[in-house]
């Protein structure tokens, strides 16, 4: 984890889709007031009222969480008390006002100096509000001699009167910038100077809007207003670099151990393939870390001897490993989670994790990711800005490509007398899909083999037994096709004349499941999407005593993104299906025009999907 030790206010807004929203809490007032001193050193007030606008807000605004780095900030709480609709107040006594770990960083393998101050409010209700006062005084910078600060409003609640006060030391240089809010610098007359440049900035919101599945990061759209000492990414690269660089550091014991692993490959992009592999394999996530560990990897021999660390571990002592055989890399910072864009005022605070860039293959790699095959990303990873900090250097990472993320299905089918299926399929998973395909069936190992069946045929409301085969999913070097047989329980009434619907069985069901992907079609907010090919084949073979009397009309249907094309063939007694469909869009984020793209291909898919094939059996 690639972790941000800023003043962070946590505030969780449930998914909800209502026509007539309303959202659980709003922010009645807020004023916010930073100064930063000629010393870096940072003084931050913190006045907010919020007020509980439904029951679920209750549990949202009955405690309020501020996340810290005690290593160099120190937070106190003023006065905090729940206002109550007749004008009475409930105070928060120093008994409800506790310091703990943040919980959010041992769930993610982190162990830090990250603190969590938790207000509890009494007598929390609907129509209460909650008031707080808090002061942060941040002794030591997370980098030294510079500063950043970035606060985004969320569109999905309603906002009163917001103010944001900046000011910092006449010395320093600090950019300003408040986007989709009202405001500036503010000129002392000759009698006021102070020695200190301002700034107030002010923002409200009278509507909010529910959250949309896929919205893409707060930071690329949202009204935001950031403060940031670093005038360009490179200076953002340099930040980084001056403090990690070295820990790369080569020793005996990371040439020899590198000499190890590479054995007898030739090429660069095998040794660098097995390097990779073993990094991933044997380094496993966990980050323990002080002060401004955040920021800094440890060194690569530590790293090595205790065999385990964070994202800028990984890709420090991956560095180091390849650097000992004569190839250079470089860190690369990314947000890993919803952002696709870097903020115009630089800071770090957009990225999250460190990934590994290699210069003389043009490839990046994480290796933090145990399941993913070198030239391949994870999601979270893919088409986004990366920051080489090695050069400075802004890029993007590969995009969904339909060459690389793909699936093809491949599923013989034979219909019995007793209206009972038995099949075998077999499944080639590719690039994004191969991931989430080999991260699933890890997953499983818990389960028994019967778990996994009845949980997968119940998806489509069908029942029956089976097994699965593939490769253990922690070989990166293997092909990764997927395999299964299995025998379904009746699915039609023989004999007799009957109308088929082609099952599913043990294969991905991938159609099926693209059908039922409804798009907002009055969506508000970037969403996140990308390319892919699918296809499957599908022969069924029935009873010699069993007449196919109609066959389905195969579709095409082809937009500017989305090509979906199928057809229906019998010759003798076997049907032969074809799907395919092909979503070349070229991009990480669409919008509205997309989502109605995407909700005509999925009437046209659902459609197709229903067809049936008439039988008539006379046994």
């Amino acid at each position: 984890m690639f972790r941000s030790a800023q003043f962070l206010i946590a505030l969780t807004i449930p998914l909800i889709a209502h026509s007539e929203y309303v959202a659980p809490i709003s922010t009645q007032s807020s004023l916010t007031d930073i100064h930063v001193n000629k010393d870096w050193t940072v003084l931050q007030r913190m006045e907010v009222t919020k007020q509980v606008e439904t029951d679920q807000g209750i549990s949202i605004l009955g405690e309020q969480k501020i996340s810290y780095n005690s290593a160099h900030e120190k937070v106190r709480v003023i006065r905090a008390y729940t206002l109550q609709p007749d004008g009475t107040k409930d105070m928060v006594t120093p008994d409800r006002i506790r310091t703990q770990d943040d919980q959010d960083d041992a769930g993610n393998g982190i162990y830090s100096e990250s603190k969590v101050k938790v207000i509890i409010f009494p007598n929390v209700r609907v129509n209460s509000k909650t008031y707080y006062l808090v002061e942060s005084q941040i002794h030591t910078p997370d980098f030294p001699k510079q500063f950043t600060w970035t606060e985004y409003f969320s569109p999905h609640k309603k906002y009163g009167q917001v103010e944001v006060r900046f000011s910092h030391d006449a010395s320093l240089k600090i950019n300003v910038e408040g986007k989709g809010m009202t405001g500036g610098r503010i000129y002392a007359s000759d009698k006021q100077k102070s020695g200190s440049v301002r700034y107030s900035y002010r923002y409200a919101q009278e509507q909010a809007y529910p959250v949309e599945p896929g919205m893409v990061s707060y930071s690329d759209f949202a009204p935001q207003f950031s403060a940031s000492s670093f005038t360009n990414y490179t200076e953002v690269a340099k930040a980084y670099q001056d403090r990690a660089a070295s820990k790369a550091k080569v020793t005996p014991e990371i040439r020899e151990l590198a000499k190890k692993i590479i054995g007898n490959a030739e090429s660069n992009n095998e040794k660098v393939k097995r390097l990779y592999s073993w990094v991933a394999r044997n380094i496993r996530y966990l980050g323990i870390y002080t002060g401004s560990g955040g920021y800094v990897p440890h060194s690569a021999s530590s790293i090595l001897k205790s065999k385990y660390g964070d994202c800028k571990d990984h890709a420090t002592l991956l560095e180091a490993l390849l650097r000992s055989i004569g190839i250079e890399s470089s860190p690369a910072l990314i947000n890993s989670d919803t952002a696709y864009e870097l903020p115009q005022l630089p800071s770090f605070a957009v990225f999250d994790h460190v990934i590994t860039y290699v210069p003389s293959l043009n490839l990046f790699l994480d290796s933090t990711s145990r399941m993913t095959p070198m030239g391949l990303l994870p999601s979270g990873v893919v088409g986004k800005p990366a920051l080489i900090t090695a050069t400075g250097q802004v890029t993007v990472t590969p995009q969904d490509e339909i060459a690389k993320d793909r699936t093809l299905t491949r599923t013989h089918l034979t219909l019995n007398l007793d209206g009972s299926i038995t099949g075998s399929t077999k499944v080639e998973q590719r690039g994004y899909f191969e991931l989430m395909s080999r991260s699933k069936i890890y997953s499983n190992q818990r389960k028994t083999e019967k778990e996994v069946v009845d949980g997968m045929l119940s998806r489509f409301n069908e029942s029956g037994v089976g097994a699965i085969k593939h490769p253990n999913p922690l070989d990166l070097d293997v092909q990764w096709d997927v395999e299964a047989e299995f025998t379904l329980d009746p699915v039609v009434n023989l004999p007799g004349v009957v109308a088929l619907v082609v099952p599913v069985g043990l294969t991905q069901g991938r159609f099926q499941t693209l059908a039922s992907i409804k798009p907002n079609e009055k969506s508000r907010f970037p969403r996140i999407c990308g390319s892919s090919k699918h296809e499957e084949l599908i022969e069924l073979t029935v009873p010699d005593s069993t007449r196919i009397t109609r066959n389905p009309t195969g579709v095409k249907h082809e937009t500017t993104a989305l090509n979906y094309e199928s057809s229906y063939k019998i010759s003798g007694n076997t049907i032969s299906l074809m799907r395919r469909l092909v979503a070349n869009r070229g991009k990480s984020v669409c919008g509205q025009k997309d989502d109605l793209e995407w909700s005509q291909f999925t009437k046209v898919l659902q459609r197709d999907l229903r067809q049936q094939f008439f039988l008539e059996s006379s046994q």
